[in-house]
């Protein structure tokens, strides 16, 4: 668990740069295009950080935070947007979230 982190985005172009550069780090990266993959993968594995895209096809990455955190408790989470804004980050952090970053 300590080094797994899942990556959600439903830009496979952005998920497989941000998977081969975080591999190089030396982290295990599972990737889901959307909240549906990504819980899927979140009930077999053992994830230690999920960087999640707001804008999913199928929900909201901020939304889903609070759900990530009542159901993994200590798994940690940075939400990530190319469309930033305050109440967005702020409820992100509310969520559970680590941190929000824009793209």
């Amino acid at each position: 668990m300590q080094n797994t982190i899942l990556i959600i985005d439903d830009e496979p172009k952005l998920r497989e740069l941000l998977a081969r550069i975080l591999q190089l780090e030396g982290y295990t990266i599972l990737e889901a295009e959307s909240i549906h993959a990504a819980n899927i993968i979140l009930e077999r594995e053992e994830i230690a950080l999920v960087l999640s895209e707001v804008r999913l096809p199928d929900g909201n990455g901020v939304n889903f935070c609070s759900e990530i955190k009542r159901r993994f408790p200590t798994t940690e989470i940075i939400v990530l947007t190319a469309y930033g804004t305050i109440a967005d980050g702020v409820k992100a952090i509310q969520n559970g979230a680590f941190d929000y970053i824009t793209k």
